[in-house]
Protein backbone atom coordinates (compact mmCIF):
# COMPACT_ATOMS: atom_id res chain seq x y z
CA UNK A 1 0.00 0.00 0.00
CA UNK A 2 1.51 3.38 -0.97
CA UNK A 3 2.30 5.95 1.68
CA UNK A 4 0.03 8.92 2.09
CA UNK A 5 1.40 12.18 0.71
CA UNK A 6 2.62 14.61 3.32
CA UNK A 7 3.49 18.27 3.35
CA UNK A 8 6.89 19.89 3.78
CA UNK A 9 8.34 20.08 7.29
CA UNK A 10 9.26 23.74 6.85
CA UNK A 11 6.82 25.97 8.70
CA UNK A 12 4.31 27.60 6.38
CA UNK A 13 5.14 25.50 3.31
CA UNK A 14 2.30 23.34 1.99
CA UNK A 15 4.11 21.68 -0.92
CA UNK A 16 4.30 17.88 -1.12
CA UNK A 17 7.44 16.29 0.27
CA UNK A 18 10.28 14.50 -1.42
CA UNK A 19 12.41 11.77 0.19
CA UNK A 20 13.80 14.06 2.92
CA UNK A 21 10.47 15.17 4.40
CA UNK A 22 10.85 18.53 2.70
CA UNK A 23 9.67 19.80 -0.66
CA UNK A 24 12.09 20.20 -3.55
CA UNK A 25 12.61 23.87 -2.67
CA UNK A 26 13.54 23.15 0.97
CA UNK A 27 15.31 19.79 0.55
CA UNK A 28 18.93 19.66 1.71
CA UNK A 29 21.55 19.65 -1.05
CA UNK A 30 22.37 16.26 -2.52
CA UNK A 31 25.67 14.76 -1.41
CA UNK A 32 26.61 12.15 -4.01
CA UNK A 33 29.66 11.08 -1.98
CA UNK A 34 27.46 10.19 1.00
CA UNK A 35 25.49 7.51 -0.82
CA UNK A 36 26.81 4.23 -2.09
CA UNK A 37 25.92 3.17 -5.59
CA UNK A 38 23.74 0.12 -6.00
CA UNK A 39 26.79 -1.75 -7.27
CA UNK A 40 28.77 -0.89 -4.13
CA UNK A 41 25.85 -1.76 -1.86
CA UNK A 42 25.56 -5.20 -3.47
CA UNK A 43 29.31 -5.73 -3.32
CA UNK A 44 29.49 -4.76 0.38
CA UNK A 45 26.47 -6.91 1.16
CA UNK A 46 28.06 -9.91 -0.59
CA UNK A 47 31.34 -9.32 1.27
CA UNK A 48 29.60 -9.15 4.67
CA UNK A 49 27.24 -12.09 4.10
CA UNK A 50 29.36 -14.51 2.09
CA UNK A 51 33.08 -13.76 1.85
CA UNK A 52 33.80 -12.49 5.37
CA UNK A 53 32.24 -15.44 7.28
CA UNK A 54 33.93 -17.95 4.97
CA UNK A 55 37.32 -16.29 5.41
CA UNK A 56 36.90 -16.35 9.20
CA UNK A 57 35.95 -20.04 9.16
CA UNK A 58 38.74 -20.96 6.72
CA UNK A 59 41.30 -19.22 8.96
CA UNK A 60 39.88 -20.96 12.07
CA UNK A 61 38.76 -17.65 13.61
CA UNK A 62 42.37 -16.65 14.27
CA UNK A 63 44.78 -14.06 12.90
CA UNK A 64 46.88 -15.61 10.12
CA UNK A 65 49.94 -13.61 11.26
CA UNK A 66 50.03 -13.98 15.05
CA UNK A 67 47.23 -16.44 15.90
CA UNK A 68 45.26 -13.95 18.05
CA UNK A 69 41.54 -14.76 18.43
CA UNK A 70 40.29 -11.35 19.62
CA UNK A 71 39.39 -8.21 17.64
CA UNK A 72 39.41 -10.00 14.27
CA UNK A 73 38.95 -8.27 10.93
CA UNK A 74 38.87 -9.64 7.41
CA UNK A 75 41.35 -7.88 5.15
CA UNK A 76 42.14 -7.92 1.43
CA UNK A 77 45.51 -9.57 0.78
CA UNK A 78 45.97 -7.31 -2.24
CA UNK A 79 44.20 -4.00 -1.58
CA UNK A 80 41.34 -3.11 -3.92
CA UNK A 81 43.14 0.15 -4.77
CA UNK A 82 46.09 -1.91 -6.03
CA UNK A 83 44.03 -4.25 -8.19
CA UNK A 84 42.79 -6.75 -5.59
CA UNK A 85 39.45 -8.49 -5.91
CA UNK A 86 36.40 -8.97 -3.68
CA UNK A 87 36.82 -12.76 -3.62
CA UNK A 88 37.56 -15.33 -0.92
CA UNK A 89 41.05 -16.02 -2.23
CA UNK A 90 41.93 -12.34 -1.67
CA UNK A 91 40.62 -12.31 1.92
CA UNK A 92 42.54 -13.04 5.10
CA UNK A 93 41.73 -12.87 8.80
CA UNK A 94 43.85 -10.44 10.82
CA UNK A 95 43.63 -9.09 14.35
CA UNK A 96 43.31 -5.31 14.70
CA UNK A 97 47.02 -4.65 15.45
CA UNK A 98 48.20 -6.84 12.54
CA UNK A 99 45.62 -5.26 10.22
CA UNK A 100 46.76 -1.76 11.21
CA UNK A 101 50.41 -2.71 10.58
CA UNK A 102 49.58 -4.22 7.18
CA UNK A 103 47.55 -1.16 6.20
CA UNK A 104 50.48 1.08 7.13
CA UNK A 105 52.88 -1.07 5.04
CA UNK A 106 50.45 -0.97 2.09
CA UNK A 107 50.23 2.82 2.26
CA UNK A 108 54.00 3.22 2.40
CA UNK A 109 54.47 1.15 -0.76
CA UNK A 110 51.78 3.03 -2.67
Amino acid sequence: MPRAASICLVSGCTAKTSHSGRCAEHAPPQRPWARKSVRNQLRDSRWERHIRPRALARDAFACVVCGERERLEVDHVVPIAKGGTWTLDNAQTLCKPCHDAKTLRDRRTA
